[in-house]
Parts: structure tokens; sequence; C-alpha cells
């Protein structure tokens, strides 16, 4: 007997969450978050791309963590933030197991100002407003002034 092996796949589905740290530096007083985010379809594409072999605009490769005062709900279909007000150089990056980690840390003199979304981009991501590919989008709510720090802790898990 011939028999056709169908093999079963898996559907791998990119989940993320984002841990919020926020310091007020002169009291100490420490206010943490840990809220869901949402990997967006050009995430999606470029993590594709980059598991093909495309090398092309640091394909799949995450670079900053920008935050805004947008209030629309993240969306599969977004490619930017709604408002972007402040983008940094992600801090720190690694891998444990299947999920990637991401850290970014915010002076009191960055990002002030009511944040309400944040978003990780990559590819050709510069230090230009909405400029490269948004992997995760996600809804926060922090007044930051300059009397406190933010770090966010961004953590994408494969499958």
């Amino acid at each position: 007997m011939n028999e056709i092996y169908i093999p079963q796949y898996d559907i791998i589905i990119p989940k993320g969450k984002i841990l919020i740290v926020q310091q007020d530096v002169r009291t100490g007083h420490i206010i943490r978050d840990l809220v869901e985010n949402m990997v967006v379809t050009a995430g999606k594409n470029s993590i594709a791309d980059a598991l093909r072999g495309t090398t092309e605009n640091n394909k799949g490769i995450i670079t900053y963590c920008v935050v805004g005062a947008g209030i629309t709900a993240p969306a599969l279909g977004d490619t930017a933030l709604q408002t972007e007000t402040f983008r940094k150089l992600v801090s720190v990056r690694g891998v444990d197991g299947k999920t990637a980690y991401f850290q970014t840390f915010f002076t009191t003199s960055e990002a002030n100002g009511t944040l309400r979304e944040a978003g990780l981009f990559g590819d050709d991501a510069s230090g230009t407003a909405d400029s490269g590919t948004l992997f995760c989008r996600a809804a926060i709510n922090r007044t930051k002034s300059s009397n406190d720090t933010l770090t966010l802790y961004w953590y994408v898990t494969i499958g």
C-alpha cells in the first residue's frame, strides 16, 4: 500500500508582553505594569523574510523602542504608532529559549509627557520618526515627568 503522508503543521503565533517600570528618582517609588502587546502583520512578514534568508535592510532585527500619545487600539494592520513622540535605540537584547527580549531605559529627560502607546521598530529603522518596520504595538497608560525614569522590558515569544 502506498500511503501519502501529510505532515501536521504547527502554527507559530508570536505573542508579546511588556513590563513597564516607572520610578520616581526623588522618592524611589516604583510603579510596575505588565501589558499585552500585539505582534503586527508587518513584523510577522519581516520575521518570515529573515527566516528565508533575506538580509537587506537588516531584515528581522529590532533596533528601536518608541513611545507615543496615540489612543487608538493596536491592530494587526498597524505600520506605525498613531502619534509617535520619542524613540530610542534598544539598550539590551537577548533570547531565552523561544522568547526574545528587549529592554530600553528612558532617563528623566526623555519621553516626558502622556504616553498611551509603545512599539518596537526594526529593519531599516533610524532615529527618524515613523522610520522602519513596526514589529509590536501596545496600548499603555503612563504620565512621565522629569522626576521619573522609565524602563520597558519587551518579551516576544514565538509559538
